[in-house]
């Protein structure tokens, strides 16, 4: 079944068929979530929060673009919000590493090298140093880099999700990637 039938017999009145909306999307809206709030005990609540919020907003929803742009769309506004009200705003740029339990098995090889170690603790230092410059960027910039370096969409993707053209998403990433250099390099406030 397609999203449209999905949310048209959710609208008349089978609520019971959002479980499927929630599990097809669910991975995706946690990893924006993550990469706009960070880790935080509380990303299951913000979830929750933002497919209640999805859900009570259906009726708003007009079919004029894929149900997934319109949704990433109120994740990101959630997350951008909720970052606001925390002050912080934390990018973790290994967001698309699948395999966690993975990186575990390999702490032991890793504690066996001394040079990993040094490896490991510079890319921690130079992930924390980008972190900090990525949170001096506007709310566009954050978004679209987010979007395109972090969660990986395309630049399609990313302009329907913001409403504006994909040439203007590409000017928009080669700016906050200008920007974000400039900052990396003056070192102010890192």
């Amino acid at each position: 079944m397609q999203d449209k039938e999905i949310i048209e017999k959710i609208l008349e009145g089978q609520q019971d068929l959002y479980s499927y909306i929630v599990d097809k999307y669910k991975n995706k809206v946690f990893s924006i979530i993550y990469s706009f709030c960070g880790q935080t005990g509380d990303s299951e609540d913000i979830a929750q929060n933002v497919f209640i919020k999805i859900f009570k907003a259906l009726p708003k929803f007009k079919f004029e673009s894929e149900f997934s742009t319109w949704m990433y769309r109120i994740v990101i506004n959630e997350s951008i919000t909720i970052s606001k009200k925390n002050k912080q705003y934390i990018i973790p740029l290994n967001v698309n590493s699948e395999n966690a339990d993975e990186s575990k098995n390999n702490l032991i090889n890793l504690l066996k090298s001394k040079d990993n170690i040094e490896k490991q603790l510079i890319q921690q230092e130079t992930q924390q140093i980008v972190q900090t410059a990525i949170k001096q960027l506007n709310d566009k910039y954050k978004t679209v880099l987010t979007l395109r370096d972090i969660e990986d969409f395309s630049y399609e993707e990313i302009a329907q999700i913001m409403n504006v053209s994909t040439g203007n998403i590409k000017i928009l990433i080669f700016r906050a990637r200008n920007r974000l250099k400039e900052i990396l390099i003056k070192g102010d406030n890192l």
